[in-house]
């Protein structure tokens, strides 16, 4: 599953199938094209340096939301928060489709949000496990000595989008806020995937 599919999971009220509000100065669809980001960097199809992106390699991916941000991307070499612009002004609705693919794959339900025409669609949640994975992974990077590109990525999407202390304990919470003052601290001799986390962090919390 795409980081960014389970982050639609963690954004959703499970019941009503709406995203809920947050803190987050964010909308979900920049949310999302973040989240594509770390998808493409997962898969080595991301080029990152001295704080720009581009697409690494234009083989084809496995999930056509990866494949549509992958082109949209392709021939451009753009600051994080250009990057992140760039995909939500190409890919319509990005959360929306991602909930589409959810959908048919049976961890979402898909059902009007009112009678009147163009009322929209709401996507309650029908597989629980699926959440909570997701949950476990967010859970799981914060306490794990050396966390991977997709948990680290997972808990900064979650906080930078107002959901952590929803989804996490009060021990988790603390460590996961631990965690994210890290890449605070990171430095040009560190790994590209936590350069890379650090200033798509800090481009959201600008």
């Amino acid at each position: 599953m795409l980081i960014a599919e389970q982050l639609m999971l963690l954004c959703l009220d499970p019941t009503s199938g709406r995203f809920e509000a947050s803190r987050s100065h964010l909308d979900i669809d920049s949310l999302a094209a973040a989240a594509l980001l770390l998808d493409l960097m997962e898969n080595r199809r991301l080029r990152f340096n001295a704080g720009f992106v581009a697409i690494e390699s234009h083989l084809p991916v496995s999930h056509m939301q990866l494949t549509a941000a992958s082109h949209a991307l392709a021939g451009h070499t753009l600051g994080v928060d250009a990057a992140i612009d760039l995909l939500v002004s190409r890919l319509p609705s990005i959360a929306a489709q991602l909930l589409e693919s959810l959908f048919r794959r049976d961890l979402l339900h898909r059902v009007r949000a009112g009678w009147w025409p163009g009322s929209g669609k709401r996507y309650p949640l029908r597989s629980l496990q699926a959440r909570n994975e997701a949950i476990a992974r967010v859970a799981a990077a914060a306490r794990a000595a050396t966390p991977s590109v997709r948990g680290t990525g997972m808990l900064l999407l979650v906080e930078v989008g107002g959901r952590l202390a929803s989804i996490l304990d009060g021990a988790t919470h603390e460590a996961a806020t631990a965690r994210m003052r890290e890449l605070a601290l990171v430095q040009e001799s560190d790994s590209v995937e936590a350069r890379f986390l650090a200033s798509l962090r800090d481009n959201l919390l600008d």
